[in-house]
């Protein structure tokens, strides 16, 4: 059975919130008492502008192989514009094996819809700090979950960071537009010049 890896979705990825971290905030934010413990990782780029401001808008990358974009939202105070990513197979995921359900979050837009398949490293969307967001950052989650035969997924972890699962337990430590194809990487320009001409 094929392993669940995670390769970093973005380059430099500079990690600002760790997975686990106590936040007392989460419970009031979602009306979950139990949601105590942060539920994902929180990185940019660590670069900065000339006013000492973090850069914002970075591109984001595939950080996954096998995966269909499940979803695409906007909440406003959650996870702002954000994307989930289901894995097309059972992987093994830690001593289990499950379909991996990622989400990426609180970007300026998403550039893909609903239905696609990315290859890993391609351009999935352009950072920012939308929704439920204190400073400029890709939140990046992990949940194990079973797909039933109506579709109704169900979480299999139950903890205090909402039944997620820490991503970096499964990082690859590379990056994800560093190991893309050809094709890949000129499926990606394209968007992104798009994007930035406004067509996108």
């Amino acid at each position: 059975m094929k392993p669940l890896q995670i390769y970093w979705p973005f380059k430099p990825y500079n990690i600002t919130q760790k997975w686990g971290n106590p936040n007392p905030a989460y419970a009031n934010q979602f009306n979950n008492p139990d949601f105590k413990l942060h539920n994902g990782i929180d990185a940019n780029v660590g670069k900065y502008n000339w006013d000492n401001s973090v850069v914002s808008e970075y591109p984001v990358y595939c950080p996954v192989e096998g995966f269909t974009v499940q979803k695409v939202d906007f909440s406003p105070q959650g996870g702002g514009n954000e994307m989930w990513l289901m894995s097309d197979d059972v992987l093994q995921i830690g001593d289990q094996l499950m379909h991996a359900w990622i989400p990426l979050c609180h970007a300026k837009k998403i550039l893909v819809s609903e239905g696609d398949k990315p290859k890993l490293g391609e351009l999935l969307m352009i950072a920012d700090n939308t929704g439920f967001s204190t400073g400029i950052h890709t939140h990046m989650g992990l949940y194990r979950v079973d797909i039933a035969a109506s579709g109704t997924i169900r979480k299999i972890d139950t903890n205090f960071a909402e039944g997620s699962t820490d991503p970096a337990l499964y990082f690859v430590n590379k990056y994800a537009v560093d190991n893309a194809t050809l094709a890949t990487l000129i499926t990606s320009n394209l968007r992104y010049y798009k994007y930035k001409l406004g067509g996108a």
